[in-house]
């Protein structure tokens, strides 16, 4: 069995998992589903001049999805702040800097009452640090102080030399320069490192083209190009392999 000296994880759905049935329940026009609108309605209200949550939820979405056609394009990242300007000109809001960190932060908060952690992976980041592995996150996420306060709020901050958010760099996986920026901040070579995550695309094609190892964490089953070195089904499956 190859022997590695780092392991890079991907963040969200890999240590941290997204659970949107969490997200606050709304619903408009007989539909009911879970979203971060009604929390940042509900927060924001006073800053809205009076606009009905019918009103609100149309440029509410049209602004991600504005921002994802943005990304889309050249792998670039743009901040969630970049969402919210899209949001304040569609609905004239204006340009107040204070006003536009509030709308991020809401959504934050909103996002951030969605994730879970299982305790179980705790254990296996012991196993790797006593095994003598080097760890380093690697995420793509628009709002870099969140991704850092649930690593800490879950007690695994520590556990990281480095911690490589997509906002910070500039860059989104599968895009080279993320893994070659991640590699750069702990010195090591790509042939010397293993990379988990759960997305097909941006994880394990991502790190493949950058000669990284890669773990799928294949939690359903997706037609999918890449080719991982592994495939588990949860993370303490990492202990089988390294």
């Amino acid at each position: 069995m190859k022997k590695y000296s780092a392991a890079l994880f991907d963040l969200f759905d890999t240590l941290v998992m997204f659970e949107p049935s969490l997200l606050p329940k709304i619903t408009l026009n007989g539909e009911t589903w879970n979203s971060t609108a009604q929390h940042v309605f509900t927060q924001m209200r006073g800053s809205l001049g009076g606009m009905e949550f019918a009103d609100f939820y149309e440029p509410f979405v049209e602004s991600h999805r504005e921002l994802l056609e943005l990304r889309e394009k050249d792998l670039r990242e743009y901040p969630n702040r970049k969402r919210f300007e899209i949001f304040m000109e569609k609905t004239g809001l204006g340009g107040d800097d204070g006003l536009l960190e509030k709308f991020v932060r809401s959504h934050m908060e909103g996002l951030s009452g969605a994730m879970v952690y299982p305790e179980h992976h705790t254990e296996v980041l012991l196993y790797l640090k006593e095994k003598g592995y080097r760890l380093s996150v690697v995420s793509n996420f628009d709002h870099a102080p969140t991704a850092r306060e649930l690593l800490g709020g879950f007690g695994i901050a520590d556990f990281f030399e480095h911690i490589v958010i997509s906002e910070e760099v500039g860059w989104r996986k599968p895009h080279r320069k993320i893994f070659e920026f991640a590699l750069a901040a702990l010195g090591e070579n790509a042939s010397d490192v293993l990379f988990i995550g759960d997305n097909p695309e941006a994880d394990i094609m991502g790190s493949s083209d950058c000669g990284i190892d890669s773990v799928w964490v294949k939690r359903k089953e997706l037609l999918t190009r890449a080719e991982p070195n592994f495939i588990i089904r949860d993370l303490q499956d990492l202990k089988e392999i390294i």
